[in-house]
């Protein structure tokens, strides 16, 4: 039923909330795209602002939710404020879309192990069945990188084009 239904509310546009097991934070958006494995997301913020894509697993999905008093007035926001940004892949799992958009972007963001406390903003510069070899650019606090291996059953969501990780990666291209 999960996946007739995003896909419909994906067609319509719908503003959605969804709420995953992985995490106690719902992620508000309209579906950009469905596979079969994976569900995308074009991320806005309460006050109708773009907040970046993020792509996770449907099998993470708890609940989604549409129709609301809230959702209404921040579509309403984001036919004001919003930037209706596109994102297009052709891979159909999480691992191969997120190699996918780690060839085409700057940056993706990785969500990993124990929830959303966990990421890393990286490149990724190899990967097998069962890892992946990142490029990590440090937080505004530290602006350190470093290379790292990661389970690649580890692999929450990622996020791609949000501002805050723009950001980041400004600052890192600024050498300081």
């Amino acid at each position: 039923m999960i996946i007739p239904e995003l896909k419909k509310l994906k067609l319509q546009e719908e503003l959605v909330s969804i709420k995953r097991d992985s995490s106690e934070n719902d992620l508000t958006g309209i579906i950009e795209f469905v596979t079969n494995d994976v569900v995308a997301l074009r991320l806005y913020t309460d006050d109708g602002l773009f907040d970046g894509f993020t792509l996770f697993e449907i099998s993470q999905i708890s609940e989604v939710i549409w129709g609301n008093r809230a959702h209404k007035a921040i579509a309403l926001l984001i036919q004001k404020y919003g930037e209706k940004r596109r994102l297009s892949v052709t891979a159909e799992t999480l691992i191969e879309i997120a190699a996918e958009l780690s060839d085409i972007k700057t940056s993706i963001c990785l969500y990993h192990s124990f929830g959303e406390d966990n990421f890393d903003i990286c490149k990724i510069v190899g990967r097998d069945e069962d890892w992946l070899k990142l490029n990590t650019f440090g937080t505004k606090k530290t602006l350190s990188t470093l290379t790292k291996l990661i389970q690649t059953s580890s692999l929450l969501r990622l996020t791609v084009d949000s501002p805050y990780q723009d950001n980041i990666i400004e600052l890192h291209q600024c050498g300081l």
